[in-house]
């Protein structure tokens, strides 16, 4: 994934160069904005080194937000972005669920939800992409919250964000997860934390999650598609890192390994 504060077309070059398949453009100010960004450049650096595209939206924007203007003001942007990711070739573009919207109950946030994420599956739909919603570190983090929006919105398909998984649970609901929605899992996002709230975005390996557990979960559930390594850090060895870890474990976990949930991935 791009650092949106940096041109994007150094950052298909940085990761072209470290052995990268495919960007995962987040698209959001101020670098990567879309009513701003070189589309041409962009497509041209990616196709220069056969690299595939995802689109990955703005996790702030209010899409369940009290005030109307607001909401229509984020579904125009979530718009915009649709429509330059399909320039750019985009088949799957994601989108965050709301979750912060103060003096209202649950329900009526998930309603608001549901209603924008209907909206914007009718305008994915028309780019001939897939709308894919993310689990955040917190809310539509569990089974029972993200059920009733995949039951509301049938073309809403799903996107995995396995550290997410790890927060503010007291385990890694992974399994869970991939149980319930795997015929709606499009892609898979990796980094490693430390359970609790914080979400470190840290290279696999250093937190408490237990990397040749979940590949044996995506696997033996038939998951081959794509994952993005979502580690921040100014070091890009820990990138490089993380990718040949992943890929490694992959390549060695055979398909029916039994996965019980590992002790170090239970935490308070």
């Amino acid at each position: 994934m791009n650092n949106p504060m940096i041109d994007p077309v150094r950052e298909i070059e940085t990761f072209a160069a470290l052995g990268f398949d495919f960007l995962d453009l987040a698209m959001e100010p101020h670098a990567a904005y879309a009513a701003k960004i070189d589309v041409k450049a962009i497509r041209k650096a990616l196709d220069r080194h056969g690299m595939g595209v995802i689109g990955h939206t703005a996790w702030y924007l209010p899409l369940a937000s009290t005030f109307v203007s607001l909401r229509e003001t984020a579904l125009r942007e979530m718009e915009l972005c649709a429509r330059v990711f399909h320039e750019l070739g985009v088949e799957k573009m994601n989108v965050h669920p709301h979750t912060n919207v103060p003096l209202v109950d649950e329900d009526w946030i998930r309603d608001q939800n549901i209603a924008s994420l209907s909206r914007l599956v009718e305008i994915t739909d028309k780019f001939r992409m897939k709308l894919m919603l993310e689990n955040p570190p917190r809310h539509y983090n569990r089974v029972m919250e993200l059920k009733p929006v995949f039951d509301a919105v049938p073309n809403l398909y799903f996107h995995l964000d396995v550290g997410h998984a790890n927060l503010a649970n007291p385990y890694n609901r992974t399994e869970e997860l991939i149980a319930s929605f795997i015929d709606r899992l499009e892609h898979v996002h990796v980094s490693d934390n430390k359970g609790g709230d914080d979400d470190l975005h840290l290279p696999l390996g250093v937190g408490n999650i237990n990397w040749r557990w979940v590949v044996a979960v995506l696997k033996n559930a038939g998951y081959d598609g794509t994952v993005t390594i979502e580690v921040f850090s100014e070091d890009d060895d820990y990138l490089v890192m993380s990718k040949n870890k992943f890929r490694s474990l992959w390549d060695a976990v055979p398909v029916g390994e039994p996965v019980p949930v590992p002790e170090e991935s239970r935490h308070v």
